[in-house]
């Protein structure tokens, strides 16, 4: 039997903090409706709850559970904030990264001479 590839998605923990980091930001946004904030709050009453669909003792399920609802939680959130606040901080978000990609390419170069002598014997 041929063993199947699985295609992962390597930037699916980057994504997922980058939604975290998102929508803790636009919990603090005051632009934001406090109607939309409850998405967030009710996703992880629904982790933090000891009544799931998927009980936590199915070890690998009950944890697939909670994460799905937590990447759906986050999605549902981001979607119903404004688009405008929420363009704003992924702008922001990607021109720190990019400084901080220069400032690192920065740091590696290191300029000085040098001179090639040959051996004595």
């Amino acid at each position: 039997m041929a063993k199947q590839q699985t295609n992962r998605d390597p930037d699916l923990i980057s994504r997922l903090w980058n939604n975290l980091v998102l929508s803790w930001h636009l919990m603090l946004d005051g632009r934001v409706n406090p109607l939309t904030k409850l998405i967030p709050v009710a996703t992880l009453l629904y982790i933090l709850s000891p009544i799931d669909l998927l009980p936590d003792l199915l070890l690998p399920f009950g944890v697939m559970d909670d994460v799905g609802a937590l990447i759906l939680g986050l999605q549902m959130f981001i979607r119903s904030a404004p688009a405008n606040i929420v363009a704003e901080y992924r702008d922001g978000a990607r021109a720190i990264i990019r400084e901080e990609k220069s400032r690192r390419g920065q740091a590696n170069v290191i300029e000085g001479e040098y001179e090639v002598r040959e051996r004595e014997s």
